[in-house]
């Protein structure tokens, strides 16, 4: 699986850099190097002070001059962005005017694992993907880059040396080490003997782990030792995390699945992380959400004050609650979504999980005190248009769906009423699920199907023939202030439901063919007719046409 670049100010950069000429890439990789070198994972830098370190321009655009990543997450997007980069130029190793070493090499030079190379790599030490002699693509590092990282990281290299490689005396005194306390104390877990032996030696768990599982291997395994669980599996780790959202302790946990506390939360953190990642989360945008007091003015007041000031009204929500209402709860899901966009899915910060927690569910409680306000609404138009078979609560039902569709379709922005926009929503999903539900034998409730009209078109409906009106209303205002050609795009892409069999709509290319135009001028003629339709027609007309 491709790892992709997380943080969408970088992503956006690296996408463009791809269309560079191939030795100006090579001299992109060059200064991303430079970079990496002074990046500190705990500061952070201005999106524009990256983009000018790498490209040696200033960015033009003004979207992300405000944008500021911290150094952790740039330093792991630019190790990713590295390797795919350098993997896709191919450069042979022969080419390269200095020495360049493996990760194998490297360790021996400095008499470490791969492993510590590997975690350098997080501390500002960049390779690249090369072809070496044998025609295969592994990552290197060049010689300037290595001696570089030795003069800004002194101390670091020293902290290594000191760890020495464990001889084979050792490694069998680690394991008859943890069969005696095993032996003697009986720990549940393998990960208790694991931090025993740890605090005795001064060698890391993972080290211990590896020796045990070598070890193992040699002799067999001995019965007092605790079997090793091995790495969680997904479905695992789902089941733990659904456990601990039902209130079941930590400790439970523990004792049921046999891993220490810290284990279970880092596996519930990636969980919740994962949810997050994988939710739809849609808002409509706003020019005042970017800008610099947006979060201390459209958040101000709480939630709470803001839904107790829209409660002590009677009935539906007037024009400036619905406003201020739906501002809030757009503005929220915005905020979540950006702070989504820096989520490290492996390693993911509890405070950031925490905060977009937070954000969604504020911005659920706006959503359900919307519906519920317009509840009435909903009653009201489904008492107007019950049918013969469809029962009261199922279209309350089918209602409420229609509202909530509503409700994240809704553009505040325009000034509209929403209680006007809901109402049409909701009669036009009656005026199409009606005539076909009660064309169902099964949807009958059990009654005489002779009782039944034959054509439920031709019930007493007045709410769907108001909704027909409407639309053949529609229809002449477009005849009567757009030419032939601009009324052809309208009606067909934009296809108004007249009948109760809806036409599918055109799209720009199939209207291009038929009027012998290209797709782009077909676009441009239709914003010309839809500016004229601006004008003439009402909003809640233009909100049926375009809705």
């Amino acid at each position: 699986m491709k790892i992709r670049i997380v943080h969408p100010a970088l992503r956006e950069l690296f996408d463009q850099l791809h269309f560079a000429p191939t030795r100006q890439q090579h001299k992109y990789l060059a200064a991303a190097e430079k970079l990496m070198l002074i990046v500190d994972s705990a500061q952070e830098y201005p999106y524009e002070f990256i983009v000018y370190r790498i490209t040696g321009f200033r960015p033009v655009a003004a979207k992300y001059e405000d944008c500021f990543i911290r150094g952790d997450a740039l330093l792991a997007d630019l190790r990713v962005w590295m390797s795919q980069f350098s993997d896709r130029l191919q450069v042979p190793v022969a080419m390269q005017k200095e020495r360049v070493f493996t990760v194998e090499q490297l360790a021996r030079r400095f008499s470490v694992s791969q492993k510590t190379i590997r975690r350098w790599e997080k501390r500002g030490l960049s390779g690249r993907i090369y072809v070496f002699e044998d025609g295969k693509k592994r990552k290197g590092y060049a010689d300037s880059a290595v001696r570089q990282f030795e003069r800004q990281h002194p101390d670091l290299l020293e902290r290594s040396a000191r760890f020495t490689q464990l001889d084979a005396a050792e490694k069998r005194r680690i394991y008859e080490m943890a069969c005696e306390l095993a032996a003697a104390e009986r720990p549940r877990t393998r990960n208790e003997v694991l931090c025993r032996i740890s605090e005795r030696t001064g060698r890391a768990r993972e080290t211990i782990r590896y020796v045990l599982r070598q070890q193992e291997k040699q002799a067999g395994k001995s019965d007092a030792l605790p079997t090793s669980r091995g790495r969680s599996g997904v479905r695992e780790a789902a089941q733990i995390y659904k456990l601990r959202r039902q209130g079941v302790s930590i400790g439970e946990l523990a004792r049921r699945f046999k891993k220490s506390r810290s284990s279970l939360y880092r596996m519930i953190n990636q969980s919740r992380a994962r949810e997050l990642t994988q939710r739809k989360i849609d808002y409509i945008d706003s020019p005042e959400f970017a800008a610099e007091d947006a979060q201390t003015r459209l958040l101000d007041p709480p939630v709470e004050t803001l839904l107790e000031e829209a409660t002590t009204r009677t009935g539906l929500l007037s024009r400036q609650q619905e406003q201020a209402l739906f501002c809030r709860y757009n503005f929220l899901k915005s905020l979540a979504v950006r702070e989504r966009a820096v989520i490290r899915q492996q390693q993911p910060a509890v405070a950031r999980l925490r905060r977009i927690e937070t954000l969604l569910d504020s911005a659920d409680r706006i959503k359900q005190y919307i519906i519920g306000a317009n509840m009435p609404l909903v009653i009201s138009i489904a008492r107007r248009h019950q049918a013969a078979g469809l029962p009261m609560s199922e279209m309350v039902g089918d209602g409420t769906l229609s509202l909530m569709a509503a409700v994240e379709k809704f553009d505040y922005t325009r000034g509209y009423r929403f209680s006007t926009y809901a109402g049409w929503a909701i009669a036009k999903d009656f005026a199409r699920k009606i005539p076909a539900e009660a064309r169902r034998p099964d949807r009958a409730g059990g009654s005489d199907m002779a009782s039944l009209p034959h054509d439920f078109r031709l019930g007493n409906l007045p709410d769907i023939a108001a909704v027909e009106q409407a639309q053949h209303d529609l229809i002449s205002v477009i005849r009567s202030n757009l030419d032939p050609r601009e009324q052809f795009i309208i009606l067909n892409h934009y296809p108004i439901d007249t009948g109760v069999i809806r036409k599918k709509p055109m799209t720009l290319k199939q209207l291009g063919e038929t009027l012998n135009l290209s797709k782009e001028r077909v676009r441009q003629i239709e914003l010309q007719a839809l500016q004229k339709l601006r004008h003439s027609l009402s909003p809640e007309q233009f909100d049926l046409l375009t809705g």
